[in-house]
């Protein structure tokens, strides 16, 4: 559950100021500028390893040069701080880059909502991010977001294409997620 932190938009000096007061502590600041304290649970985060190995392994191929994926990379936006799950960003990007990432991906958890995930996807797009994922691990969907489109919804066999923001990128929503245990011990998509 994520709990209020400061109601105020912080900047990026007061933000880094408040992690490093409480490095125990996971702060990420919301679409509208506010901060809250994070408690992602275990499939939060197995869903953010799996996804950043999957972009990472794509990168690798050589798939974009010049770029990287990184998970939970402090974006400030013009003043909006960001902390996309997962990202592909340009690989010689500053610590804490003033240019947007390519893509954005954010998943799911028990502190936020559909609504709250979706402004976040229009503060990234009206940054200049190309693409942006709103990924739904209990649906085990997707939302994919570009700029001047419809939001497209995804699930099961469907493919998440990358278009020319990610050329060749093509996988579908069931590869995203972790699959799912059955009842003889199997492991099904």
């Amino acid at each position: 559950m994520a709990v209020p932190v400061s109601e105020k938009k912080l900047s990026l000096e007061q933000f880094l100021e408040l992690e490093e007061r409480h490095p125990e502590r996971r702060f990420k600041p919301a679409a509208n500028g506010a901060v809250i304290e994070m408690s992602p649970g275990w499939m939060h985060g197995k869903l953010q390893l799996r996804l950043g190995k999957l972009l990472d392994n794509w990168l690798d191929a050589g798939s974009l040069p010049g770029y990287a994926v990184g998970t939970e990379p402090t974006h400030d936006l013009d003043g909006w701080l960001c902390i996309p799950d997962v990202a592909i960003q340009l690989e010689n990007a500053d610590p804490y880059p003033g240019v947007a990432p390519l893509l954005a991906v954010e998943i799911e958890s028990k502190s936020n909502t559909r609504s709250e995930l979706r402004a976040k996807a229009g503060r990234y797009l009206e940054h200049g991010t190309r693409m942006v994922w709103l990924v739904y691990p209990e649906s085990r969907s997707l939302e994919l977001c570009r700029p001047g489109e419809e939001l497209q919804t995804l699930s099961g066999a469907d493919l998440v294409e990358g278009g020319a923001t990610l050329p060749g990128f093509r996988v579908s929503v069931n590869e995203l997620f972790p699959p799912l245990p059955t009842g003889d011990g199997q492991r099904r998509p």
